[in-house]
C-alpha cells in the first residue's frame, strides 16, 4: 500500500470530529493528524502540515469554512477539501463550497460507508 494519507479535521464539534477520526482511522492507510477548531486555524494547519486532505465544516467561529476554503484553495489550488455538512437545506451554501473549490460534501449524521468510499475515492486508495 502507498504512503499513509495525512487527514486534516476542521470541525468545532468534538462529537462530529471524534465520529470523522473513527471513521477516517478505519481506512488502512489515512491517518487524523489535526484538528482545526476555527476557520483561521484551519488555514494555518494547512499550510503548517500540508495534508493530503482536509474536512471541512463550513460553520465554525472566525471566518467560517467557507472563506477557509478560499483561502487554502487560493493558497494551494490542488487541495483536496470535503465539506462535512449538517446544512441540510442549505443546497445554495453547499454548491457554494463545491464552487469555491470545494471537492465533495459528506452529510452529518454519518453514513460510514459513504463517508468511506467518498475519501478513497478522493485519495485515490
Amino acid at each position: 500500500m502507498s504512503d499513509t494519507k495525512k487527514i486534516l479535521i476542521a470541525d468545532d464539534s468534538r462529537v462530529a470530529a471524534h465520529l470523522l477520526s473513527e471513521i477516517i482511522e478505519s481506512i488502512d492507510c489515512c491517518e487524523v493528524i489535526d484538528n482545526a477548531v476555527t476557520g483561521e486555524e484551519a488555514i494555518e494547519k494547512y499550510k503548517e502540515l500540508a495534508p493530503d486532505l482536509v474536512t471541512m465544516d463550513l460553520s465554525m467561529p472566525g471566518i467560517g469554512g467557507m472563506e477557509a476554503i478560499r483561502q487554502i484553495i487560493a493558497a494551494d489550488p490542488g487541495a483536496k477539501i470535503i465539506v462535512v455538512s449538517s446544512l441540510g437545506g442549505a443546497q445554495d451554501k453547499l454548491l457554494e463550497a463545491l464552487e469555491a473549490g470545494a471537492l465533495s460534501v459528506i452529510s452529518k449524521p454519518f453514513d460510514e460507508d459513504k463517508a468511506v468510499g467518498v475519501f478513497k475515492r478522493l485519495l485515490g486508495i
